[in-house]
């Protein structure tokens, strides 16, 4: 039943941990100077729905924000790196081409959290300094857990769409913050 989907998701937002959150806003807002034309970038990476979902709150974030925020959906860039590198590789290669480093920030969003282009991505941004923030659901792997300037969410469903909207909803939240 429908309210049963509903139910799930509250469940799920109940349960996300807001000290993560919180030590997401208290970064975004002190060390990458939002609002400031020259702050850092926010990258954010997702497949399917995922993506969608980055694209969305890049969107806000630039619009509403004043964020510099980007996602890979250029399909012909997308399908050049995944081509010559590797699907596993294009978002890592993306961000290389880029050239992301300290003062940037990557979201990471899998549903699963087994996705290998998006594990390649959070490896290759940790190595470079990179703040990650990783959204996971399923039994997806804690990639950031053991990295001191990461933060891991994880949502407990196996529910594709629970999943969707209640990474969705997080991000939207951390957003209302940002814009008051």
């Amino acid at each position: 039943m429908v309210t049963d989907f509903y139910r799930d998701i509250h469940t799920c937002l109940n349960e996300v941990d807001n000290d993560v959150v919180e030590k997401v806003l208290f970064i975004w807002k002190n060390n990458f100077q939002f609002q400031r034309r020259d702050s850092g970038r926010v990258f954010i990476i997702g497949n399917g729905g995922s993506c969608a979902i980055a694209e969305h709150i890049s969107t806000d974030l630039n619009k509403r924000c004043k964020v510099k925020a980007y996602t890979l959906s250029n399909n012909s860039l997308t399908t050049c790196l995944s081509n010559d590198y590797g699907y596993h590789c294009a978002f890592r290669e993306w961000l290389k081409l880029n050239h992301v480093d300290e003062s940037d920030f990557l979201v990471a969003i899998s549903s699963s959290g087994k996705s290998l282009n998006i594990l390649n991505a959070i490896q290759f941004a940790q190595s470079q300094g990179t703040y990650v923030l990783s959204i996971f659901g399923m039994d997806g792997a804690k990639p950031v857990e053991a990295v001191e300037n990461n933060s891991f969410i994880h949502i407990n469903s196996f529910n594709y769409g629970v999943i969707e909207l209640t990474t969705e909803t997080i991000l939207h939240g951390i957003i209302e913050e940002l814009v008051l």
